[in-house]
């Protein structure tokens, strides 16, 4: 059994291979003269929409890697905001809940149908990107809106009470405390469920944000699309820590596989792709200059290909910052490898007019880029160790002895 699973794996990657380039079955000749002619055939509008797909890609990156930096374990408390962050058992895991899920989608959209399963995930996105891009306009919002707005804000909390049952409290008071208003801050006895503190600014941009998600909802507008798109994106950079370099390495070898898989073993990823109709990529249209906002032919990048190689550039800038690096020499080096590598992706899906896995291109990119570098400098050990758990254990432990 073991010997035949290696073969299957080998062949799998053999096909992969072939699929990918159909390098084996060309001379190099023919390989420069089918690049020759896919240069040649490139027309204005199609280049434009692949050069604002690339933009669209780096521009999010790098806010979201700038932003995530406020999220670094701190021992001032208050200029740092927690995140969730992921272990090695979910890096390993990952991409097995990722082919569930996408297997479970494939499943629905051939039992029931794109229109039901559309109809239903464009209700969950439209909340789910309305808070998310709420979040995101904030700056924006502060910026442009009078400081005022800000004054006074407004705070909702949902917490289970414990303990002796609220009635019975109230009835032992007297009548002049019972018509004290009620402090609803969870105690050690009562469990917080939900804590939120808005203000106007909050408001505006939710308004707006609901707007473009009603636009979208009913017309599958691009733009509302990439407004969607690219603050989920933001959002998602900046607020997932993987941890360490090893969860990351982890996470992105195990994705890289993932998409070859699926990509080139089964027909799963790309049936989604082209039924699922929900803000998770980008847009660009290639007959822009004839169509202007109206236009129907449109490029499109995948999130997957934005959001997983960009929490690994923005986990390198936080490595930067923490060891007073000038000039973020790891960020740097790895932004521009991403670019790189993406920008090979859309020659080769041009070249060969074929579906292509991007993170077989991206992922080599984001994650050898780094560990050169770092062997180059001799930082190798310092670059593979690095760990921000390990920082906020070391926190916990001094908190607790200064208690």
């Amino acid at each position: 059994m073991g010997d035949e699973a290696v073969n299957a794996t080998a062949e799998l990657l053999v096909n992969a291979t072939n699929t990918t380039l159909r390098i084996w079955e060309l001379n190099r000749t023919q390989i420069a003269e089918k690049f020759q002619d896919a240069a040649e055939n490139v027309e204005p509008g199609l280049a434009v929409a692949y050069g604002m797909l690339v933009l669209m890609a780096i521009i999010p990156i790098y806010i979201g890697s700038a932003l995530s930096v406020k999220h670094m374990p701190s021992k001032d408390k208050e200029k740092s905001e927690e995140t969730e962050v992921m272990t090695q058992r979910d890096a390993a895991m990952f991409p097995v809940y990722a082919s569930g899920a996408l297997f479970g989608m494939y499943c629905l959209f051939k039992v029931f149908g794109k229109e039901y399963v559309n109809l239903l995930v464009g209700g969950y996105f439209f909340l789910v990107g309305s808070i998310g891009a709420t979040r995101a306009c904030r700056p924006v919002g502060e910026a442009l809106l009078p400081a005022s707005l800000t004054e006074n804000p407004y705070q909702l909390v949902f917490s289970q009470q414990g303990g002796k049952n609220r009635t019975e409290e109230d009835s032992d008071k007297e009548p002049a405390e019972k018509n004290e208003v009620a402090d609803v801050k969870p105690t050690e006895n009562e469990g917080l469920i939900f804590d939120m503190t808005f203000d106007y600014i909050d408001l505006v941009c939710l308004a707006v944000s609901a707007a473009v998600g009603i636009v979208y909802v009913f017309t599958k507008n691009w733009l509302a699309c990439n407004f969607f798109g690219l603050t989920l994106a933001i959002n998602a950079i900046e607020l997932l820590n993987l941890g360490s370099f090893k969860i990351a390495a982890t996470l992105l070898s195990g994705l890289f596989f993932y998409d070859i898989f699926w990509v080139f073993g089964t027909d799963v990823m790309v049936t989604v792709a082209k039924s699922f109709d929900a803000p998770i990529k980008v847009l660009f249209p290639k007959d822009f200059a004839e169509n202007g906002v109206h236009a129907t032919e449109l490029a499109m990048l995948g999130l997957g290909d934005i959001v997983l190689p960009g929490v690994l550039v923005a986990l390198l800038w936080r490595f930067d910052h923490a060891h007073g690096r000038a000039g973020k020499p790891y960020f740097w080096f790895t932004y521009i490898a991403y670019l790189l590598g993406l920008l090979f992706t859309i020659v080769i899906m041009h070249t060969f007019k074929a579906a292509q896995p991007a993170l077989l291109y991206l992922v080599p990119a984001v994650l050898i880029t780094p560990l050169l570098l770092s062997l180059v400098r001799g930082e190798f050990g310092e670059l593979w160790a690095y760990s921000e758990e390990e920082e906020e254990a070391e926190e916990d432990e001094e908190a607790k002895k200064d208690k």
